[in-house]
């Protein structure tokens, strides 16, 4: 993303700033989403083409994918006080306020390098430390550059060039006259190969022409257009699609992605099943040569010592065989063994005989699926996605628990029965979510996500009320519920729907509410 695209982003988000946030969403390993105040900043960290986002849409909250988004979920838990470009490099901080809990979580700057195939996010202390990056670079990588945890940061290097936003008219005419536009991007801050792509298409001139005169003058009012709103002279002149297309093409290409993970999945599922067809039948030539070891046990169970480990035994052609047997039972019990083995066997393969056609069908099926899946269209895609992605369908239903919005953006489970009481806890709980049972009473489990943050005394005082308030305690003054953290809660098998065990807790004393307020 060119540092005017990038400039034209901070001027819609600084008015918000500085902005309270919601918790950082990931719906995938190279999408980072801050659900603010009023809309979403969207980071896209996938090489060539990273890019920064301000939208009104915002993924629901999801787990995370690597190392780096626990990390930055965990760290950059405070408001968002401020967003900064260095000039108009492809480079931008994202300062961070300290965050509110039990202890608290020191402020951090989340670095944007939104530079082609070498970008990253980086994650700095108040001293520029790195704690963390999306792409760790090491001196192997790059002895010039390191980006490694605990080692300062170093920024790209610094460079000369004119702001096209505070250099004069004049001061542009000098620096660009008899320059083609091809080379305006040595010169002009903020201008890359697809604004210059623009500024080509928009004055209809080629780039390789020096420019002077009628042509420099038309070039430079263009530029001034790019500098005011870059995205719309890229839309216009070069006739991209609007951004509700694009977003329609991510998503799709999204669906394809997950549909051929999904597809390739069951297709390699089922050449391994295929396999072990193969391995039943291989399996089941050996049947008579058990039977035989079964009938030459029997006829010569004389000779077989009681609690024998093995035995050997001449065969009916004169043949020295040696036979592993059973210590715990008899010379007959250990032939009907041979006899139950070849059976299982000869079964085993009948089966694979039965089995193999359907299966070998079902493989060519997806495989044709697979080889043709980016032909489909999008009303097949989504037919396709019913059946080979079956929690896409759960996603419109409504899930286990009621949900609460807590202080700080927490969201807050409630069990409304007790099969809900153990889904929320074992089923969409993670370890260190805080789980919390009023005392000595039967009533709901309820789960604070803390999707890796430190939760904040006054959210646990809410949730607290919410637990007491569905409870049989619900009528009472100044009732005790107990927290602890999810990963100390644990049922015993065979117990009752709702019924656990837990450990290391504390304990609390609120009023019970249905409807506690946020602070």
């Amino acid at each position: 993303m060119e540092g005017l695209l990038i400039a034209e982003e901070l001027r819609q988000l600084r008015p918000l700033l500085p902005s309270r946030r919601l918790s950082w969403r990931f719906p995938d390993a190279h999408t980072f989403v801050l659900p603010l105040a009023t809309g979403s900043l969207w980071l896209f960290n996938r090489p060539p083409n990273p890019r920064l986002e301000l939208r009104y849409d915002a993924p629901s909250p999801g787990r995370s994918h690597s190392g780096f988004q626990d990390l930055l979920a965990s760290r950059a838990v405070g408001d968002l006080a401020e967003a900064r470009q260095r000039k108009l490099d492809r480079v931008l901080t994202l300062e961070f306020a300290a965050g509110g809990g039990f202890v608290e979580t020191p402020g951090v700057f989340l670095v944007a390098e939104l530079t082609g195939r070498n970008c990253n996010l980086i994650l700095l202390d108040s001293n520029e430390t790195v704690l963390g990056a999306a792409r760790e670079v090491r001196s192997d990588i790059n002895r010039f550059r390191e980006v490694v945890a605990g080692r300062p940061y170093t920024p790209p290097p610094p460079y000369e060039k004119l702001d096209p936003r505070t250099a004069g008219r004049e001061t542009l005419h000098e620096a660009l006259s008899g320059a083609p536009l091809r080379s305006w991007r040595k010169i002009v801050d903020g201008v890359g190969p697809e604004l210059t792509r623009a500024l080509a298409a928009a004055t209809e001139l080629p780039d390789t022409r020096a420019l002077d005169g009628r042509e420099l003058k038309r070039a430079l009012d263009v530029l001034e257009g790019l500098v005011e709103a870059p995205s719309r002279v890229v839309r216009d002149a070069l006739q991209r699609p609007d951004v509700a297309t694009l977003r329609l093409r991510e998503r799709r290409q999204a669906v394809l992605e997950r549909l051929k993970n999904e597809l390739q999945r069951e297709v390699t599922l089922l050449e391994k099943r295929l396999g072990d067809l193969t391995k039943a039948r291989e399996a089941a030539a050996e049947a008579h040569e058990l039977r035989g070891h079964g009938d030459l046990l029997l006829a010569l169970a004389n000779r077989v010592p009681e609690g024998a480990g093995s035995v050997m035994l001449t065969d009916f052609s004169g043949r020295p065989v040696r036979l592993t047997l059973d210590p715990s039972i008899g010379a007959a019990a250990n032939a009907q063994a041979f006899y139950e083995r070849a059976r299982k066997r000869e079964a085993r393969a009948r089966q694979a005989d039965l089995r193999e056609p359907e299966l070998r069908e079902r493989t060519e099926e997806l495989s044709d699926l697979l080889r043709k899946l980016h032909e489909r269209t999008d009303a097949e895609l989504a037919q396709l996605t019913e059946r080979f992605l079956p929690e896409a369908k759960a996603q419109g239903r409504s899930t286990p628990g009621a949900r609460f919005r807590g202080p700080h953006g927490f969201t807050v489970l409630v069990g409304r029965s007790a099969r809900e009481n153990d889904q929320i806890t074992f089923k969409l709980a993670r370890s260190r979510d805080l789980w919390l049972h009023v005392q000595g009473f039967h009533g709901a489990h309820v789960v604070i996500l803390a999707e890796n943050r430190e939760v904040p005394f006054d959210t646990v005082l809410f949730a607290a009320s919410l637990a007491a308030g569905h409870s049989k305690a619900a009528d009472s003054d100044n009732v005790p519920v107990d927290y602890t953290l999810r990963k100390n809660v644990w049922k015993v098998k065979g117990q009752n729907a709702g019924a656990v065990h837990f450990t290391r807790h504390k304990t609390v004393y609120v009023t019970p509410s249905r409807n506690p307020p946020v602070a």
